[in-house]
Formats: structure tokens, sequence, C-alpha cells
């Protein structure tokens, strides 16, 4: 932030000492290299202006040699352009190849799936690369399985059609590569389910007599060899040292508690609105949904007309406007919840605020990086709450600035976990005796005793009344979509658990800076109803579903689906 800036910050009527601190971080400059790439390849690249980094060349070289690999450079350091260009390469090779990319969140996929058929485009190779997701419409599938040599999906989705793997025989008998992009959102509960579903592709791929190699790419993280290991039983090379240029950024701590007349949305909108005002591009990631909607509008209603919230729930088209909006300066603000944390491209923007800390210093830097894209400035606020680890990270700003990074740990081991991935990949291929160890030998046993499983003569076989993969969900909750819908127009769509705890009946939710007081929820039916109506103030109540089990003991919400049938909400 200019020296003249901060001033007028300081001099505001709102301002009431709230910086604590203000450190900068120096810029780096590039290591540039040269790399021989497939004639059209570096068509495209010089077309472009660009000369790859050295990590990127490591990458391409790792690849070329048929190595699993891990990527964890920064945000915004290239690391899809770096396993790009070697895929793309080995699909030239070899005519039949094919790749599959794993993308956490479909959003992600749609956007990388852009880059790809830009670069399908510009070099004129033939790849025909697809999304195919519960999204996917039914008349496109079977010519995406039959023709696509790039396929991007989400775990979700894989779950569903692991089943199904024959009618896929084209696409695995030839995959040759694997990109796990965004990797590190791959921990906890999440993280091992994961894991899992990945061990069980790999069986039907061993099925199937081939063995691709794995590339993934995560946030700095410090230990990747690790948890690259944990996530797919493969042992890779890593490459973490960052080659690319970046500007000077500042990171300013603000304690909003110094104001206690004034919430802490109150004063990120005011920050919003003053960053905008004097051209800062800005992006402010907010805790909740209700908090984004809250802060985009007051930030509007002080003045910064061109500042929006985004988030999960809006429909696809609303968020591609968006997106496309911040990348061509017509938008000059958004308020996010993490929905923009992973790397859907956005443009350069000038700043980040963070209100308060989102968990991780992983998820914090994450975020930090969507500002200063290349050798630009930027500027990063730190905007805790006042629970007692954001304001320790306030009176510790060194530990927040600090070099060390965290470890993602994944306990595949876990019992509770595996035993409904056991059904599952029972239910794909006959289970054998040597594919398990003696601690999953009595899992087995379990799921055989409750008629889950049976042991045959080529393995143990599933035989449960009920899909094994709709009882089994990766993130324990319901996959159900709610519709919220108002005079007949579709607003936005939330999970089943959202919508018992902010679309109840009476509920006032907001929506792209409207209120709308909800009259009529049928879950039956994945509907809520609602009007529009000025109303000053927004609910939200606390709500217990009953926990759904990722075991075959447990119950799924959403009941029995047709065997014939791929589920819809992947």
């Amino acid at each position: 932030m200019p020296d003249d800036l901060l001033l007028k910050l300081t001099e505001a009527p709102w301002y009431h000492g709230q910086i604590t601190r203000l450190e900068e971080i120096p810029p780096s400059e590039a290591a540039l290299t040269e790399v021989s790439l497939h004639p059209a390849l570096q068509t495209y690249l010089d077309q472009k202006e660009i000369t790859l980094y050295r990590h990127q060349r490591e990458v391409i070289e790792a690849v070329r040699a048929g190595n699993d690999v891990i990527i964890t450079t920064p945000a915004a350091s290239g690391k899809t352009l770096a396993f790009n260009l070697p895929i793309f390469e080995g699909l030239i090779a070899d005519p039949k190849a094919n790749a599959l990319y794993l993308y956490p969140l479909k959003a992600l996929a749609n956007d990388q799936l852009q880059k790809l058929l830009e670069l399908e485009h510009s070099t004129g190779i033939h790849l025909a690369p697809s999304t195919y997701d519960g999204d996917t419409p039914g008349s496109r599938r079977g010519r995406i399985k039959q023709t696509a040599r790039i396929i991007l999906t989400n775990p979700h989705a894989l779950h569903y059609y692991l089943p199904w793997h024959y009618q896929w025989e084209r696409f695995f008998t030839n995959l040759r590569y694997i990109v796990i992009d965004e990797a590190h959102r791959y921990r906890g509960v999440f993280g091992t389910n994961v894991a899992l579903l990945l061990w069980r592709l790999s069986r039907i791929l061993s099925h199937y007599e081939v063995s691709p190699q794995v590339i993934l790419s995560s946030a700095s993280i410090a230990n990747p060899v690790l948890f690259a290991r944990d996530l797919t039983g493969r042992e890779v090379i890593s490459v973490s040292e960052d080659s690319s240029a970046h500007g000077t950024r500042q990171v300013l701590f603000w304690d909003a508690l110094t104001d206690p007349h004034r919430s802490i949305s109150t004063q990120a909108a005011q920050l919003v609105a003053f960053l905008t005002a004097f051209g800062i591009q800005t992006l402010c990631f907010t805790g909740s949904r209700a908090m984004a909607e809250v802060v985009a509008r007051t930030a509007r209603e002080l003045g910064a007309k061109r500042v929006l919230s985004y988030r999960a729930g809006y429909l696809p088209q609303e968020r591609r406007r968006i997106e496309a909006g911040l990348r061509d300066g017509q938008i000059d603000g958004v308020v996010s919840t993490n929905a923009l944390e992973v790397g859907i491209d956005i443009g350069s923007l000038d700043a980040v605020i963070l209100v308060g800390f989102p968990g991780s210093l992983l998820s914090a830097w994450q975020q930090a990086g969507r500002a200063g894209r290349g050798s630009a400035p930027s500027l990063v606020v730190f905007m805790p709450y006042e629970d007692p680890l954001d304001q320790y990270l306030l009176r510790h700003p060194d530990y927040f600035l600090g070099k060390e990074r965290e470890r993602i740990v994944l306990r595949t081991e876990n019992p509770r976990l595996k035993v409904g991935h056991l059904a599952c990949a029972a239910a794909e291929l006959p289970l054998k005796a040597e594919e398990v160890s003696e601690g999953e030998e009595k899992l087995l046993d379990e799921l055989v005793q409750n008629r889950l499983l049976a042991k045959t003569s080529h393995g143990y076989i599933y035989r449960g009344a009920k899909r094994a993969h709709a009882v089994v969900s990766l993130d324990d909750i319901a996959c159900q979509v709610i519709k919220l819908m108002c005079e007949g127009h579709l607003l936005e769509t939330m999970d089943r658990l959202r919508a018992c705890r902010d679309a109840y009946p009476g509920a006032v939710l907001l929506h792209r800076g409207e209120s709308y007081v909800v009259e009529r929820l049928d879950l039956e039916e994945g509907i809520a109803q609602a009007r529009q109506e000025d109303v000053s103030t927004i609910t939200r109540k606390a709500y217990a579903l009953p926990r759904l089990r990722s075991s075959p003991h447990g119950k799924h919400s959403k009941g029995h689906q047709s065997q014939g049938e791929e589920d819809e909400c992947a």
C-alpha cells in the first residue's frame, strides 16, 4: 500500500487505530529457463510470450522420465502449465493414450477445461477434453466415454462411476496419466476417503493391466512426499522450490476489536469500499455465506457499486460472470467464501482481505496468494475474529508470517471409513484375500456376518440390498441438492444440511444483496420456496441431521438408486 494511501486510510473517520502491524515481504525475481518441446507446444508458448520457470522444467523432465511427481509451489507459479505440457506431449506421441484430471470442485474442473480447450485449439491437437460429472447431460455421456482423451471429474463423481468401469474400458485401458490437482484439499475425513477411493481406482486399473503416472499439484506443504504416498500409495518426486517472480507483498494486521461500535463485517465492508475507491481490485474472504452477502451489500451501500458476493450455491452461469468480471476489470471487488480459494482463474488482483483465520496457514496463504500475480505488488489484510486462535495470530504475527509449512497426515487405516470402501471395492470387482491386510480381513469377516459380502471362490463379492456406493459418502454428508425458488425462478442450490439450517420456513437469507423470506421447505421434493422482501435482518438456527455412517451398516437419506443408473449428485 503506498504511503499516501496508508495515510488516507488512517485519516478516515471510521479508522480507530485498528492497524497493529504492517510487514513487507520483499519481491523475488524469476529463474527462467528453456526446454525443448513439441513444435506445436512451443508455438503456443511463443504466441503467449511465455518463458518457462526452472521448476516447470523440473516437472516436465520428471514426467518425461516416467516418474510420479508432486509439485507444491505457491499460487500463480504456473503449476497447471507445468504438467499440461508433458501430458500433451505424451498424448501426441501415443494417439491412444488418455489422461484423467481429478479436481475437488466442479467449478474448478470447468475452469480448467477452458484452459485445456484453449491449448487444444492453439496447438491443433485434437484431444476432445471434457468434464464428466453429475451436470453432464445424458446425451453427451456416451460420446465422451468413447472419444474424449482427457476427462475432468471430481472424487464424488468418480466414486459413483467406478462400479460401471466396464463402460469405461476404452478410456481405462489406455489411461497413461492421472492428475490430482489442488491435492491439499484432500485432508481430514474427506482426504482419507479420497485416498481409499484412489486405492479402489488402482485396483480397477490393474484389472485393465495399466499403471498410469500420477501427478499431484498442491499448495506448499511440509511433507509432500509422505502426503502423496498416503494419498496415492505411490512414491513420488517432489518439486517445491518456487522460481517464479513475485512482487512486493505487504501484510497488514487489523484488530477489529479496537472499534467496539462497528462489527467486523462493517469494518471489512468499509475497507473494501476504501480500497476499491482508489482502484485497488480487492478480494475479501469471509467464513460464511451469510457474511459474504452482508459485507458485499454493506460495501455497495458505502458507495462501492461494483462489488459483488460470490459463494457456493450460486448458479454456474452467475459464478462465470463474476469470474469474467474480475478478469476483465468490470468488477472492482468480490466478497467470497473459500469458494475462490482454489485456482479458478480470476486474473490479477491487487489486494486480499482475510476476515477471520480460515483454519490453517495453508488455506490462509492460498487465499492471500490470489493477489499479486507476477511481479505486481499486492496487499494482504488479516482481520481476525475475537476467538482465541485468531487473537493469538494477531498477537504473534511472526507465526502467521513464518515460512514453516503445515503437514497433512491421512489416517488411511481408519476402520470406520475403510469398511465402506471394502464393500464398494467388492461391488466393483471380486476382492481377493491377497489384496487385503490381516486387519482388513477382520473387517471383511464382519461384512460377511452382516450379509453384506459373500465369500466365493473368486473372492469377496457384494450382496447388500442397497448399492454400496449410495450408502458410502466421501464427506459423510448427504448429497441431496435443495433448490431455492422464487416466483418460478431458481435462485441458488444448497445441500440438505444447509437448507435445514438456513432455509427453514420463516428464515430470512440474502442472495446477491437481496433479502428473501422462506415460505416453505420440502425436503422430499428438494425445494425451498421463498419470496423477495426487504428485511433488515437475516436468520440462522442450529439444526442437526441424523449422523450418516460411512459404512454399509448406515442409512443414506437419498434412498435406493436404480441399479442401472449413474448417480447424478456428484
